[in-house]
């Protein structure tokens, strides 16, 4: 918030500075150059914050969902997300969640504690998308003799 009302301030200011109605009254104005060049700049600067904004929600987003298969593990359901490989055993609102489908699950990681061997948790808010069974893989051809 402090970024918008930083950005609002400089856009009073050079306002207040451009104006020839603000000008000293015993002082005669220097003829204005146009002022194209400071709505340019300030429409630089303002796309700039909104594309930053943009950015920074999206990799925030990123954060808060995985999506795996959902398998049957020792502390209950798991999922290994397909970004990162890393398998997080699930907590929370699991129930629409099926053993053996792809989903996409909206959350938290929470951190892996050090005395904890065992896989890190995701805490799932909501199920974002179900996408169906999961492939089932072939095991490699094994070598001819």
């Amino acid at each position: 918030m402090n970024h918008i009302a930083g950005i609002a301030a400089m856009a009073a200011l050079a306002s207040f500075l451009v104006n020839p109605s603000t000008a000293p009254v015993t002082c005669q104005p220097e003829p204005q150059p146009s002022h194209t060049g400071l709505y340019v700049g300030l429409g630089v600067g303002v796309a700039g914050a909104v594309i930053g904004t943009v950015i920074l929600v999206d990799r925030n987003h990123a954060h808060h969902t995985i999506k795996g298969c959902v398998s049957s593990g020792p502390d209950g359901l798991q999922v290994r997300d397909q970004r990162d490989n890393q398998t997080y055993t699930l907590a929370g609102v699991t129930a629409s969640t099926k053993v053996g489908d792809v989903v996409q699950l909206h959350g938290a990681k929470e951190k892996k504690a050090k005395v904890s061997s065992g896989d890190p948790m995701f805490t799932v808010e909501k199920m974002s998308r179900d996408f169906g069974p999961c492939k089932v893989q072939s095991p490699p051809p094994s070598p001819a003799m």
